[in-house]
C-alpha cells in the first residue's frame, strides 16, 4: 500500500491533470457517465489526500449538514417500504447516500490539497470545460453534424431507439432535438465553477477575455438548443451573479427563500395554472403545455398521501401500468396532447417530493437543503457569487426536467458540488497568506 502511494504521488500532477481534464469533458459529451466520474474524481481525491499522510476520519467526519443528509437518507429507507418499486427505492436511497458521502469527503480532501495540485486540477478542468463547450456550441449549431457523421460512419455507435431521429435510405439526416439536453444541462452546472477557476488562474489582462468566452459560447449552445430548462437556469443564475456581486448575503438568502417557497407553493401553483388553462396556451411550447397537465395530475394525487407519500419511484411504477397507460390515458386525451395520467416522473423535483415522499420527506429536503445553500456563506466574498449562481441554474434544472431517482443526475449533483469545491479551493490557495505583525 505504501509503495502504491508513493507511486501515485510520483506522478501526481500528470493523474490529476489527466482526470480532472478527460472527467469532465467526457460528462459533457457523455451524460450518464457522471456516475462512473464521479466515483472516479472521488477516489482521485480522497486517494490522493491519504497518500500525503491524511487521515480518513477526517474526510468522513459528520458535521451537521452531513448528518441532516444521514436523517434524510433514513426516511429514504424507511419511506421504500411502501413504495410500488421498492427495490428500486432501495438502490436509489443507496446511492443518494454515497453520492453525499462522495461529495463531502472529496471535497474536504480538495481543501487540504497543496497548491500545485490544485492549480493543476482547476487548470485541467477548465480547459476540459472549455473544450466541452466548443464542441456543444458546435453541435448545435450545426444540427449535431458531429454526431450524424459518427453514427453513420460507425452504426455500432447508434443507439438502440432511433425514435425522433430522420432516417433516409439507412442514413440519419437528423437526431432528435432532445438528445442534446442532457449535455447541455451537464455544460451548465459546470459553466460557473469553470468561470472561477478561469478567473482564478490567468493574468488579469487574459482572465477576462477567457472567461467572457467561455461565457458567451456556453449561452449560444444553450439557446440554440432545445432545452428549455437550461435556457431558464442560464438566465436565472446571471440574474443571481449580478446581485449576488454587490449582495452576497441577500442573494443567499433569496435563494433560500425560493428553495423553501418552491416545496410549499408547489402544489397550489400546479393546480392554478392547469385550471387558468395554460396547458391550452399558444405562448407556450407543447412540452410546457404537457408538463402543466402532467404537474396538476401529480398535484391532484398528492392528496392520496399527503403525509408519508406513495414511497419513492413509485410514479415510474405507475406509469407502466395498463390502467395508467390505457384508461386514465384515454380521459382527456382529445384535449390533451399529454393526456391526463402520471408519467415516468413528475418533471419536478418538488412536486415528486410531495408525491412520493410526503410532507415528511418535504421536510427532510426543506431542512437539509436549506443547510447547504446557508452554508455558502462561509466561502470567501468573492467565490460565493458563482456558487450562488450555480444553485440558481440547478434550481431550474430540477424544477423542469428529470424525475429526482434518476442516477446520472443525481450524480451530477455531486459533481457540481465537487467543482465549486475545487474553484473554491484554488481561489483561497491562491491568495497571499496574511503575516501576523
Amino acid at each position: 500500500m505504501r509503495q502504491l502511494a508513493k507511486l501515485a504521488l510520483r506522478r501526481e500532477l500528470a493523474i490529476i491533470r489527466s482526470l480532472f481534464f478527460l472527467g469532465p469533458l467526457i460528462t459533457l459529451l457523455i451524460p450518464k457517465t457522471t456516475v462512473v466520474i464521479l466515483i472516479v474524481l472521488f477516489v482521485c481525491c480522497v486517494g490522493l489526500d491519504l497518500a500525503r499522510g491524511g487521515k480518513l476520519k477526517d474526510l468522513f467526519r459528520i458535521d451537521a449538514t452531513l448528518a441532516l443528509f444521514g436523517v434524510t437518507a433514513a426516511y429514504l429507507f424507511i419511506n421504500a417500504m411502501w413504495s410500488l418499486d421498492p427495490q428500486r427505492a432501495v438502490t436509489a436511497s443507496a446511492w443518494f447516500v454515497l453520492v453525499a458521502l462522495m461529495t463531502f469527503s472529496a471535497a474536504r480532501a480538495l481543501a487540504r490539497w497543496p497548491a500545485p495540485a490544485l492549480r493543476a486540477a482547476a487548470t485541467a478542468f477548465a480547459i476540459g470545460i472549455g473544450g466541452g463547450v466548443a464542441f456543444l456550441l458546435f453541435e448545435a449549431a450545426t444540427g449535431r453534424l458531429a454526431t450524424v457523421s459518427l453514427y453513420n460512419a460507425f452504426p455500432v455507435t447508434q443507439p438502440d431507439s432511433l425514435k425522433g431521429f430522420g432516417v433516409r435510405n439507412g442514413q440519419i439526416t437528423r437526431i432528435a432535438p432532445g438528445e442534446l439536453n442532457a449535455m447541455i444541462a451537464v455544460m451548465l452546472l459546470a459553466l460557473w465553477p469553470a468561470l472561477l477557476c478561469i478567473l482564478t488562474r490567468l493574468g488579469d489582462r487574459n482572465r477576462y477575455l477567457a472567461a467572457g468566452a467561455l461565457f458567451v459560447a456556453a449561452t449560444a449552445a444553450i439557446f440554440l438548443s432545445n432545452h428549455d430548462s437550461s435556457k431558464v437556469g442560464i438566465v436565472a443564475s446571471l440574474v443571481v451573479f449580478a446581485l449576488a456581486t454587490p449582495w452576497p448575503g441577500a442573494a443567499r438568502k433569496a435563494l433560500w427563500l425560493v428553495w423553501c417557497l418552491a416545496f410549499a407553493l408547489v402544489v397550489p401553483l400546479a393546480t392554478s395554472a392547469y385550471k387558468a388553462d395554460l396547458h391550452k396556451s399558444e405562448y407556450l411550447p407543447m412540452s410546457a403545455q404537457a408538463r402543466v397537465t402532467l404537474w396538476a395530475y401529480t398535484a391532484k394525487h398528492v392528496r392520496d398521501a399527503p403525509i408519508l407519500g406513495i414511497g419513492g419511484s413509485s410514479t415510474r411504477k405507475i406509469d407502466q401500468s395498463p390502467d395508467n397507460r390505457k384508461k386514465q390515458w384515454k380521459k382527456k386525451l382529445k384535449t390533451e396532447g399529454f393526456g391526463w395520467r402520471a408519467g415516468a416522473h413528475a418533471h419536478n423535483v418538488f412536486l415528486q417530493t410531495w408525491y412520493e415522499l410526503g410532507a415528511v420527506g418535504v421536510i427532510l429536503f426543506v431542512v437539509t437543503g436549506s443547510a447547504v445553500i446557508l452554508s455558502l456563506g462561509r466561502l470567501p466574498d468573492d467565490t460565493q457569487r458563482f456558487a450562488l449562481a450555480q444553485v440558481a441554474a440547478y434550481f431550474a434544472i430540477i424544477a423542469f426536467a428529470w424525475g429526482m431517482w434518476q442516477a446520472w443526475l443525481m450524480a451530477l449533483t455531486g459533481l457540481a458540488g465537487l467543482y465549486v469545491a475545487l474553484a473554491v479551493s484554488v481561489y483561497r490557495a491562491s491568495q497571499p497568506e496574511t503575516i501576523a505583525t
